[in-house]
């Protein structure tokens, strides 16, 4: 009996990473996909940490970690776009999981499964949560277009400090979830 529940834990878990895995390839799509088409070079996909899958394509490496809690797209030339095409990239990787959100809840709505339902929910919280306008996330990317348009000016040093305090608020909230 013990190891039938084991297995279905095992499962439980392989299932919940695959769906972790899957919406945060999606969202990252995204944002590649909105790269190339305004000409900023990509140069890796990431999803979570301690890589256990690596590709090659297009001239883009894709990884895929042990631990999905997070992904990006990197690339050496986004740093030096202009803040105007910083904030479509931004903005790409939520609209991306709000358009396949609502395709999740449209499919669900017709034919009803937990997975699907989990699907549309994850990409629902994850439009949340990267919309916080802390640094990385894309809802600071987005907020300092609008305050660079302002006429505003973020320091180099400013910038830093923003975004350490930004990773160490990520990670404080990583936690307590």
């Amino acid at each position: 009996m013990t190891l039938w529940i084991a297995f279905k834990l095992f499962l439980a878990v392989y299932i919940l990473w695959n769906l972790i895995v899957a919406i945060l390839v999606i969202h990252e799509f995204g944002h590649l996909i909105a790269m190339k088409k305004l000409g900023i070079v990509p140069d890796k996909v990431v999803i979570g940490s301690r890589r256990i899958f690596n590709l090659r394509m297009t001239k883009v490496n894709f990884e895929i970690g042990l631990v999905p809690l997070w992904g990006y797209v990197a690339s050496k030339s986004y740093e030096h776009a202009p803040p105007d095409k910083r904030a479509i990239v931004a903005a790409a990787g939520p609209l991306m999981s709000i358009v396949t959100g609502l395709a999740f809840l449209g499919i669900n709505h017709i034919h009803p499964f937990w997975i699907i339902s989990l699907l549309a929910k994850g990409s629902f919280i994850l439009v949340v949560t990267n919309l916080i306008p802390l640094p990385p996330l894309d809802g600071w990317t987005i907020v300092e277009y609008f305050i660079l348009k302002a006429g505003f000016k973020i320091t180099p040093i400013a910038r830093k400090v923003l975004l350490g305090a930004g990773f160490v608020a990520i990670i404080v909230m990583t936690f307590l979830v």
